[in-house]
């Protein structure tokens, strides 16, 4: 598996990005999902969620389960379908939360 690396903007500190370090609860069901600089300890918001997306991630979890689960071709095709369709349906949803957190991007 690929990690990222990240460049910190406070320290400079290089350090590989495998998962969400830490998780806060910022209210009306809402979760920032950061990342920390392990210099600093400078925190990024890698993205935000609420009950919803968290239910549809949870689904993808589930369905990623079941493919690995079966050999049947046709069912992996289904899966993955509702898989990608999940996706992108979360895509929008995780960008919309992120402008009603932290206000419309600037551009």
């Amino acid at each position: 598996m690929d990690y990222k690396k990240c460049v910190c903007d406070q320290c400079g500190t290089i350090f590989i990005v495998k998962y969400c370090s830490r998780i806060k609860k910022i209210g009306r069901g809402i979760k920032r999902h950061l990342l920390v600089c392990p210099g600093c300890k400078a925190e990024y918001t890698s993205y935000y969620t609420n009950a919803e997306i968290r239910k549809q991630q949870n689904k993808i979890s589930k369905l990623y389960n079941a493919i690995r689960m079966t050999r049947n071709k046709s069912l992996l095709d289904k899966h993955q379908k509702k898989i990608d369709s999940i996706q992108a349906d979360l895509e929008r949803d995780m960008s919309q939360l992120r402008i009603e957190v932290e206000g419309s991007p600037q551009g």
